[in-house]
């Protein structure tokens, strides 16, 4: 291990989006030896003492391991020593290698581990790419800081030689991971806190999860382990896994529709994957069966790597495999109970909810009149076709109806499908009762698109269109590029009134704004706010009145008398002591 570069700036005022920040992250590298004291490097400075400096955070550290890393996912290669805001660039001290808590000489100099790195939005205006702080910690590559435990000069090219292990031998990523996507995991956050280096802001944020967990009288949902009975292939590049549960026990219900979220434990990939899948058969068996599609790269980026969990699925799972899951959950599904009629309208793996919905509606018993309408490209792409027309053949009221978008040459209209071409609002309205119908749509996001747009042109009332989308409604109706995802619809509405009860200032919310804070700097207040991820809880005010929800999980949810405004957003009138 080695010390490479020593990275110093003093703070300075820089013009960011209209307003004027003070920051000290624009390191640079300088030559020589210089003091390393106990609050910080001599000739270095911190603007925001809150989340910088200080005895736990004299200095950062950051390998350049990580600037080959970032050069090749990024592609670039401009990045200097102290791109990161880094004091210390350095060779050999990865995350994953490090411990919070281990002790070693620089230097004339013996330091201590005490915690990962909190980014905030400054590394972005750094980097040229906004929001780079969100994708920093998504990579586990967080960097650390240090404690000095004897002041002393250091230099480029000094050795780095450990002194002491950490006796709980815990990583900076693990304990990164912990912090911002393990919330669940009160077993290990109970051992980080005993880590005697670690910094009282973290140990604060961990003593306040175990709280908050024993106050409730309940703990945070933990994982449950599930086993991988079986594999089925359903097309040439959709397959089916059937997932037991280990214990034997009785797996929770869930509604039709509804998704299933776990996390992956992949080997080579630096933490756990949070991932969500549709359950794809109906509730009540005695297994979960997940659909899935294996991602190949974007065909317009083919460099691009393919998708790491559903590659991982089909290349590399197998029966006997253990899953850790959450119970289903998900605000798209089908109460199989109702009466009206439905469509269940689809594309591509975009059936597996409707399978499920399909399944359950037959089970009732009720026949209810159900239309089964999914588009693929072809017969080698088309997952559970022969299930469907089973189900059509042996029950009057389903209804199928299946369209290729580019059917082989040895497939014929009629037989293997019903016609050529996208399923689309046309298709719909030919196919369907004019009225009384409840439509339910999963697809990719053109198919929503345009299923949407000609459902309400064709006059079919919106509260009767329901569909698996990843952001507002309103994205639907303009155009914009929004992404498909197993998670839940989140709609926002124009009409919401906030105000912003000590300023005097109200205003309707808008969804261009993003988040709370937003909105307040638009209408020209400065509430104080430092990470702008939820991270530092500068930001957290009161709530005199309605409800908000998070755009992005904050690291602490705050009581219910209080709001982080710069990661929330209003989901009723709301009145915000700002």
């Amino acid at each position: 291990m080695k010390l490479l570069s020593v990275n110093v700036s003093r703070p300075r005022e820089i013009s960011h989006d209209g307003k004027t920040v003070r920051t000290g992250i624009f390191k640079q590298r300088i030559e020589g030896r210089v003091m390393l004291r106990e609050l910080n490097i001599e000739g270095d400075g911190q603007a925001d003492l809150v989340g910088h400096g200080g005895i736990y955070k004299a200095a950062y550290v950051y390998s350049v391991e990580n600037y080959r890393y970032w050069e090749n996912e990024l592609g670039r290669s401009d990045c200097a020593f102290g791109q990161f805001g880094e004091n210390f660039t350095v060779e050999g001290m990865l995350d994953d290698d490090i411990h919070v808590g281990d002790t070693f000489r620089i230097g004339g100099t013996l330091v201590e581990v005490t915690q990962p790195r909190v980014p905030c939005f400054k590394l972005g205006i750094r980097m040229g790419i906004p929001g780079f702080e969100h994708v920093l910690l998504s990579s586990n590559r967080m960097g650390f800081y240090l404690r000095v435990l004897e002041e002393g000069e250091v230099g480029a090219g000094d050795a780095i030689e450990p002194v002491d292990v950490d006796p709980e031998c815990m990583s900076v990523a693990e304990v990164n991971n912990l912090l911002y996507f393990d919330l669940g995991n009160l077993e290990d956050a109970r051992k980080a806190l005993r880590i005697k280096a670690l910094s009282p802001g973290w140990r604060g944020s961990f003593e306040n999860r175990l709280a908050k967990a024993e106050i409730s009288g309940k703990t945070a949902e933990g994982f449950r382990t599930l086993i991988v009975d079986r594999i089925e292939r359903e097309s040439e590049n959709i397959s089916s896994f059937y997932l037991l549960p280990e214990d034997g026990k009785k797996l929770p219900p869930f509604m039709p529709g509804q998704f299933l979220p776990m996390r992956l434990d992949i080997p080579g990939e630096p933490k756990p994957l949070n991932r969500t899948y549709s359950l794809s058969d109906r509730p009540g068996r005695d297994y979960y069966r997940l659909t899935i599609k294996r991602e190949p790269p974007p065909k317009d980026r083919p460099n691009t790597p393919p998708g790491r969990s559903s590659n991982y699925f089909h290349d590399r799972l197998k029966p006997g495999a253990r899953l850790r899951v959450r119970s289903p959950r998900g605000k798209f599904y089908l109460d199989p109970k109702g009466a009206s009629p439905v469509a269940l309208v689809s594309a591509g793996v975009g059936l597996t909810p409707m399978i499920s919905m399909l399944n359950a509606i037959v089970e009732t018993g009720a026949e209810r009149p159900v239309w089964f309408v999914h588009g693929a490209r072809n017969g080698a792409e088309h997952a559970m076709g022969a299930h469907v027309r089973r189900l059509a053949n042996e029950n009057d009221f389903v209804h199928s109806y299946i369209r290729y978008s580019r059917p082989a040459p040895e497939e014929m209209e009629g037989r293997d499908y019903d016609s050529e071409g996208h399923v689309d609002a046309a298709l719909l309205e030919r196919l369907l009762p004019e009225e009384g119908v409840d439509y339910y749509l999963c697809g990719p996001t053109p198919f929503l698109k345009s299923v949407f747009i000609g459902l309400l042109a064709g006059g079919v009332a919106e509260e009767r269109i329901h569909f698996e989308f990843f952001g507002p409604a309103s994205s639907l109706r303009e155009g914009d590029d929004a992404g498909v995802s197993g998670g839940d619809c989140v709609d926002c509405s124009t009409e919401i009134e906030v105000t912003f009860k000590r300023s005097g200032v109200t205003g309707n919310w808008n969804p261009s704004f993003g988040t709370l804070l937003d909105m307040a700097e638009k209408l020209g207040l400065s509430p104080a706010y430092s990470c702008r991820s939820g991270i530092c809880q500068t930001c957290i005010c009161s709530i005199e009145d309605g409800e908000v929800e998070y755009v992005e999980e904050p690291l602490d949810l705050p009581d219910d008398d209080a709001v982080l405004i710069c990661c929330s957003k209003p989901k009723t009138d709301v009145v915000i002591d700002v």
